[in-house]
């Protein structure tokens, strides 16, 4: 179940991601500026291994705040790991950069209590894309500062098996990078050209010919994080699952480039119910790697401008704005 707290005025908001039962969890980091919650307990050596889902949010280290929230209304509701006669939310939490697009306001606790509630609420709804929930405030390319940016937001795909199992990818894609389709080379997003027919710049290309060190004021000063989840209801163990979550860092490699800056904080978590019998590892992560590129072209797809910066769509519909 997926829920959605939109903030649309302070651009920024919040996503939760819940399963109707605790699920085991995994997870990668791979960003060098990564702000998180409760992320210690998926790590490979602690005891916990089902975990009730995850929480990603806007804010920076100020959004954290929306996790209690989260967890006081999973609380009240029962939801969680059973332990010492208490019900005990474990909802790791990871944020992204989108401070200063519109305004400094971040997700609030009653922001995070909110998106659980619309998580219940919408039942098996289609999940809303685009600058929605953590991807509100979203925005990609800012390499050549951060009015040449194009607006990003939250995306999301599955694949199906065909045989009852799922693997399903939702991602806020709020990259210093641009985006990459990596089956045409394309890229559908990153640094607008400003030129009359439209056009966006090669980020990495840059970073290659014009080096953050060399500029009064670099990519690097803003910071930025692309966070993701990945979901399955095949059966695995806490290593499965956290060999699982690096598949969605192969993708955010594969179509964001570059990819794992010194300034991102790239965090991708997994969730897996265990409702079908195990499939083979690299299968699924295969099915993974897939879904989380397709689930980052949706988000680029399904943004609108926000904040005087426009999407994708719009910047090359009317390049000239």
């Amino acid at each position: 179940m997926v829920g959605h707290y939109t903030d649309l005025e302070h651009a920024t908001g919040c996503t939760v991601v819940l399963t109707e039962k605790s699920a085991v969890g995994g997870m990668d980091v791979r960003g060098a500026s990564p702000g998180s919650r409760e992320t210690e307990i998926l790590r490979p050596l602690t005891s916990a291994e089902m975990i009730t889902g995850c929480l990603l949010t806007g804010g920076s280290v100020w959004g954290l705040a929306a996790a209690d929230g989260a967890t006081r209304y999973l609380s009240e509701h029962g939801i969680g790991v059973k332990f010492a006669n208490k019900t005990v939310p474990l909802l790791p939490t990871a944020v992204i950069f989108d401070l200063g697009l519109k305004s400094d306001v971040c997700p609030t606790a009653d922001a995070g209590y909110a998106a659980c509630e619309a998580a219940f609420a919408a039942g098996e709804k289609v999940v809303a894309q685009g600058s929605v929930g953590a991807g509100t405030g979203a925005t990609v390319g800012g390499m050549r500062g951060p009015r040449r940016r194009i607006k990003s937001g939250l995306g999301t795909a599955s694949i199906s098996f065909g045989d009852g199992v799922f693997v399903g990818a939702i991602v806020a894609v709020n990259a210093s990078g641009g985006v990459v389709n990596p089956c045409t080379g394309e890229i559908v997003a990153g640094p607008r050209t400003s030129r009359v027919n439209g056009g966006f710049e090669d980020s990495e290309q840059i970073l290659l010919d014009d080096p953050p060190e060399s500029r009064l004021s670099g990519w690097e000063q803003q910071p930025h994080t692309v966070i993701g989840a990945i979901a399955t209801n095949a059966r695995m163990n806490k290593k499965a699952a956290i060999r699982l979550a690096g598949a969605g860092q192969d993708a955010i490699a594969m179509a964001i480039r570059p990819a794992h800056t010194e300034s991102d904080g790239d965090i991708v978590f997994t969730l897996a119910t265990g409702d079908h019998e195990p499939v083979h590892p690299d299968r699924l992560r295969a099915a993974a790697t897939r879904a989380m590129v397709d689930a980052i072209l949706s988000a680029i797809q399904h943004a609108t401008g926000l904040g005087g910066i426009p999407s994708a769509a719009e910047y090359l519909q009317h390049p000239e704005a």
